[in-house]
């Protein structure tokens, strides 16, 4: 008995666990998606500052990050709510601050880019939990 407790508990950690995002890989990942939309480098200053013209290069650009990032999955365009919310450094137990990842990131009618819904939370007070990303200068 004692070993199946153990092992409900261990495939939990296993499963349950988000693993962080350092700089250096959303770095990595940002200079990887500007080499696959190369056309996005022309947007890459205003990117840095949060503007994302809704434009084609922009939306690819986001779409990419999103993915190597781990935040969505762009074949099933699901959304890996867990993963955002690591992304944006918000205890999985702040039950306001997953209601605010959760209501920008829920299914819509039509499909959209994953632009809309970054730009949603970006547009709440959980953009400065995004600050540890930045070069800083």
């Amino acid at each position: 008995m004692k070993f199946y407790v153990f092992l409900i508990a261990l495939f939990g950690l296993v499963f349950a666990e988000v693993k962080s995002i350092s700089r250096e890989e959303v770095t990595k990942y940002r200079l990887g998606c500007l080499i696959e939309n190369p056309k996005a480098s022309e947007y890459f200053v205003k990117i840095l500052n949060f503007d994302y013209p809704d434009v084609p290069e922009v939306n690819s650009y986001i779409d990419c990050l999103a993915e190597k990032l781990g935040l969505v999955d762009l074949k099933t365009n699901q959304i890996n709510v867990d993963a955002v919310a690591t992304f944006f450094s918000v205890d999985p137990n702040n039950a306001e601050d997953m209601d605010i990842i959760k209501n920008c990131v829920k299914p819509e009618e039509e499909d959209l880019h994953v632009r809309r819904k970054g730009l949603c939370i970006l547009n709440t007070r959980l953009r400065d939990n995004l600050k540890k990303y930045l070069v800083e200068a």
